[in-house]
């Protein structure tokens, strides 16, 4: 199998490197979505827009709750197999999280379909609006692509994912294009998000496959799944453990929207999805960072624990100075990008903008302690620290969005990644 890079690099630059990968895909798709999102946004207009972004959150939420992070138990129990060189053990790790993949979208379906007809009233959803997220809702499910993206990772073949995940933003693109000529209404944009999130997940399968196919030239003898929970110890808790971790990372993510659009309505949770996509696509960079270090995390976990030390220190010194590059370029440009994407009608988000900025700076501190704690075996540690922010999250945002509507919601987030930050530190260091 041919390989990027060399095993004299250092775990720092091994996970720059496909961190540049990473970002060659999740780049275009940080560029690409400036463009959609504006398309989106004017062509819609700020009411219409705000629905939109609510069933936008609402869809992206219901799959984060289905996911199990299949992608995370690949790469690290895949990461001891292949140091044993077993390869009957790595095929039975990856069908596995195959399998999860595929019950999760299965239990998604039913919860995300229930979910919509129970709350769609309570955003202001019309009974159309209802059907329009619940249809929408079935194809981002069956866009879960936790096992291949674990394949290529473990693989050292991010620039094979990258390539495959510039089909997101180039179909996403090419679909709001085509809404936009063809003067759609709300649905053909969520038609043109699902179809990309569907077109996307078959990109990646197609690549795993044929990474698979490579390294396992010779026929790999054994039961295809029989025995896989014997064989990896701790197996189903790191997986729920996970799932739950990435649950709970919801709350940061597609909560605080939904919370604009009960407390206040549908134009302000569509400027809040804007200020948080600006935010994410800013962020992109060390993002990639954080998912291209896993990988190099699980495997130092195995035969160099004390290096972890060392790389996560680097990484997140890399983080903190990203994030505070991307808050000064928000102050100086926030405002220009907020009218280019969105008009007049979405200047008022600067401050939450700025805000989430400053949250976005702690977070990407602290962007390589998470990892490294999942990758030592502490997936419940980052739970216990992540389920209690959460809880005071949810409080703080119910009564700050009530009073102070997205200004508040701003704000309790930055709070809560501050929190974050600081506890999740103190459980590393407990960990040295």
């Amino acid at each position: 199998m041919a390989t990027t890079g060399t095993k004299s690099e250092g775990p720092v630059k091994r996970a720059i490197r496909n961190a540049g990968w990473l970002l060659a895909g999740k780049g275009a798709g940080g560029f690409f979505s400036l463009f959609y999102l504006a398309l989106t946004a004017r062509s819609l207009g700020a009411e219409q827009f705000g629905i939109f972004a609510l069933i936008l959150s609402y869809g992206q939420a219901v799959t984060n709750l289905a996911q199990f992070q299949s992608w995370q138990t690949v790469v690290r129990y895949g990461a001891m197999h292949e140091a044993d060189a077993a390869p009957d053990k790595l095929r039975r790790i990856i069908v596995f999280a195959f399998l999860l993949d595929l019950g999760a979208a299965l239990a998604g379906t039913l919860l995300s379909v229930a979910g919509v007809y129970l709350l769609g009233g309570q955003f202001g959803w019309s009974r159309p609006e209802q059907d329009l997220a619940a249809l929408f809702c079935l194809s981002l499910l069956f866009g879960v692509r936790g096992a291949p993206t674990g394949v290529l990772r473990l693989f050292d073949r991010f620039d094979v994912a990258a390539y495959a995940e510039t089909v997101l933003p180039a179909t996403r693109m090419a679909g709001a294009l085509i809404a936009w000529m063809s003067g759609a209404s709300i649905a053909g944009y969520l038609a043109a998000w699902a179809v990309a999130e569907l077109v996307t997940t078959g990109a990646m399968w197609c690549a795993s496959v044929r990474e698979i196919r490579k390294r396992f030239r010779e026929p790999v003898m054994g039961p295809r799944v029989r025995g896989v929970v014997e064989e990896n110890a701790g197996l189903w808790v790191f997986a729920w453990t996970t799932n739950l971790n990435t649950s709970l990372n919801l709350v940061w993510k597609q909560f605080p929207v939904l919370a604009v659009g009960w407390a206040v309505d549908a134009v302000a949770a569509g400027g809040f999805r804007i200020a948080t996509q600006l935010v994410g696509a800013l962020n992109k960079p060390t993002i990639a960072l954080a998912r291209a270090i896993y990988p190099e995390f699980a495997k130092l976990a195995v035969v160099d624990r004390a290096a972890i030390n060392r790389t996560v220190l680097r990484a997140c010194l890399i983080g903190a100075l990203a994030g505070v590059i991307a808050l000064i370029a928000v102050l100086l440009a926030g405002q220009s990008v907020l009218q280019l994407v969105g008009g007049e009608d979405y200047l008022f988000v600067f401050p939450v903008l700025l805000i989430l900025s400053v949250a976005a700076v702690f977070d990407l501190s602290g962007v390589a302690i998470e990892p490294a704690l999942v990758a030592l075996g502490r997936p419940g540690t980052v739970l216990w620290v992540r389920g209690m922010v959460s809880i005071m999250y949810a409080a703080a945002l119910a009564g700050a969005v009530l009073v102070y509507g997205s200004l508040g919601a701003a704000v309790a987030t930055a709070g809560a990644s501050l929190l974050l930050l600081i506890l999740l530190y103190a459980a590393f260091r407990k960990q040295e």
